[in-house]
């Protein structure tokens, strides 16, 4: 089998876990907070999947760097905000340091004066799973991931203009396990995220893609 066979077949198996989450979108701006949380848990690893499948085709592509553009004499023009989303080809790094001290929500602020005194201070912040969340920034992310599935090959020249005009090709994968992963999991898209990322640490290993 050659990698380009490989990446179609991966890529048709992830077509289910995108149409799921395309379900459970909607066209409502607003989303229940578990629901939002349910769509995250399937696009995180749908994301990676898709990275290490433009990867893979980006591998043996030749392209010129692009050339280094001049500032502009007038600054920088403001956006009309009215940009296409665009898909993120670097699994987001993880964070240096010590962790983190996690903090439930607390109370708001407490600023009295001497006649406020008998004024009890707010009550804790409680987050629901039925709370309303804004579903905009989740929907601009599924745009992206369907765009750039029904477009690998140009996400792949994509990456590898990137990688073209740098020293040090761009590291697609991040060290470790990958956004998305879930130990044990058996959903399809979990066991689809590690079998691709297998695939793809043995492209970037020069190694022939499996029969």
């Amino acid at each position: 089998m050659s990698w380009t066979r490989c990446i179609e077949i991966n890529r048709e198996d992830l077509l289910p876990t995108v149409a799921q989450i395309l379900a459970m979108l909607g066209d409502s701006d607003v989303l229940l907070r578990h629901m939002h949380l349910a769509i995250l848990a399937l696009l995180r690893p749908a994301e990676s999947t898709l990275r290490r499948l433009i990867e893979i085709a980006a591998m043996d592509m030749v392209v010129k760097p692009r050339a280094k553009r001049s500032p502009p004499s007038g600054g920088i023009p403001k956006g009309s905000g009215g940009r296409k989303p665009v898909f993120v080809l670097m699994d987001p790094r993880k964070e240096v340091g010590p962790p983190k001290r996690k903090t439930a929500p607390g109370f708001g602020p407490n600023v009295r004066g001497f006649d406020d005194l008998d004024i009890s201070p707010p009550g804790r912040v409680e987050i629901l799973p039925d709370d309303p969340v804004s579903a905009a920034a989740l929907r601009r992310r599924v745009e992206a991931l369907v765009a750039a599935m029904n477009d690998i090959s140009g996400q792949a020249k994509r990456l590898a203009r990137k990688q073209a005009g740098m020293a040090r090709p761009l590291r697609v994968m991040r060290p470790g396990r990958p956004p998305g992963h879930v130990e044990r999991g058996k959903r399809p898209i979990d066991l689809l995220l590690r079998e691709v990322h297998e695939l793809a640490l043995m492209a970037l290993a020069g190694m022939k893609a499996p029969p």
